[in-house]
């Protein structure tokens, strides 16, 4: 039996599990009853795991022979979303938690994770080493994975490839991408606050208005990207938070903005924005007499890349049971994912699920209230999931890959030392 027939049997499986989780979604930091879900699966299906505490669940499925080990990963968390009708107004399942929804299709990948790990059940037998299921806790902007990595490396717990999947409604199901190289973007999160000095509407003569100083500022933001970013280099940037102000006739005190870059660029362009940007906040604060202070101002996250020949491998081996002609490439989201720093410390693949199916009303972008996902799509996740596995696995000539790093390098590389003596306590 292929694997996904294997897949196919266990359908029923994974929309039962989906629909719970769909009904009952949790927010980052939050995902207590989805572990315990998590926990109960694994235990009623025999599979070795430990939960980590704020970091997710560690399964695993050990095969007869010695061997590598290859990690699946899926994540759980839900958004703070009011959920509505998909865009064909037929959702199969609703929410239960008020303004709390999955409308990014965690609910699918945990599910199907799932359904992949009866599927290696089922093929125990021809699994030449072992297999870690990953279940991520806090993926939306939490960074709750630093401390399944930390569990990880304190507990030895070693791995020679990684594979996870992201659904995605531009994506027919049925269909997967698996892309050579850029995949998602890397991001840096930004907060600032902006001091003036408040007072009457009447007399700003008498007050430093930190809504002026901001205006100038973002004016200059405007021309950054052209004037300061290397143009063959990805930088796009956008404020997306403004909050200044209680009445109509009270100058401000205080101003506060916040919003996102994102690069595939982290190392030049990234840090150029970075650079540039804290400049004409702190020039342009200082030529209005007001003082900037930086709440938030990391240096620029990870992109999520793929190894070419491991992306080569993936599609080979799951076209082999898709179909060739489902397995291909998608342009690179501008979007971001922590799945970018697995790809930091191990060779492997992030890919895209397709979920999108009209006649479902399926289609509607992630983080988008009217976001719904093709139930289908799991029988062709579990698939690839388990296909990546059981194959990888079994290869004799692994392809290249340059020297690993580990996750206090990880951690240094992005300028957070101080979370090195947080899980480490170093």
């Amino acid at each position: 039996m292929t694997n996904l027939e294997t897949a196919k049997k266990y359908q029923d499986y994974m929309v039962e599990c989906r629909r719970y989780l769909h009904e009952n979604p949790e927010l980052t930091g939050q995902e207590y009853n989805t572990v315990k879900f998590i926990d109960e699966q694994l235990t009623a299906l025999g599979v070795e795991h430990v939960v980590v505490e704020n970091g997710g669940v560690l399964g695993f499925i050990r095969g007869p022979r010695k061997g590598r080990t290859v990690l699946l990963r899926a994540d759980c968390d839900a958004l703070p979303v009011t959920e509505k009708d998909n865009l064909g107004n037929c959702r199969v399942v609703w929410s239960k938690n008020p303004g709390v929804m999955h409308a990014c299709g965690h609910d699918g990948h945990t599910a199907g994770l799932l359904g992949a790990a009866r599927v290696l059940l089922e093929k125990q037998d021809e699994l030449e080493g072992d297999v870690i299921l990953c279940f991520e806790r806090g993926e939306e902007g939490g960074g709750n994975v630093r401390y399944i990595f930390a569990y990880m490396e304190k507990n030895g717990i070693h791995v020679d490839s990684c594979f996870g999947l992201h659904v995605g409604c531009a994506i027919p199901t049925g269909k997967i991408a698996v892309n050579d190289t850029r995949v998602n973007a890397g991001s840096m999160r930004f907060q600032v606050t902006i001091e003036g000095r408040g007072g009457h509407g009447s007399r700003p003569d008498r007050s430093i208005n930190p809504i002026d100083c901001f205006v100038a500022i973002y004016q200059r933001m405007q021309a950054l990207r052209l004037t300061a970013v290397d143009p063959y280099q990805t930088c796009t940037y956008s404020v997306g938070v403004l909050k200044a102000g209680e009445a109509v006739n009270v100058i401000p005190q205080t101003l506060t903005f916040g919003g996102t870059m994102r690069t595939y660029d982290p190392d030049t362009a990234g840090m150029k924005f970075h650079d540039e940007m804290k400049t004409i906040i702190e020039s342009t604060c200082a030529s209005f007499g007001c003082k900037a202070v930086f709440d938030i101002w990391p240096k620029p996250g990870l992109a999520t890349v793929n190894e070419p020949a491991y992306a080569a491998f993936a599609r080979k081996v799951i076209g082999a049971e898709l179909g060739e002609e489902n397995v291909g490439q998608v342009e690179p989201s501008m979007g971001s994912e922590s799945y970018s720093m697995y790809l930091k410390m191990w060779p492997g693949v992030f890919g895209g699920l397709g979920a999108g199916n009209p006649a479902k009303g399926t289609g509607a972008s992630g983080h988008n209230e009217r976001f719904d996902i093709d139930e289908d799509c799991m029988i062709y996740g579990a698939c690839a999931h388990a296909t990546y596995a059981i194959e990888y696995l079994k290869l004799r000539d692994v392809p290249e890959y340059g020297p690993k790093v580990t996750f206090k390098e990880v951690l240094k590389m992005q300028g957070r030392e101080a979370m090195i003596e947080e899980l480490y306590g170093e």
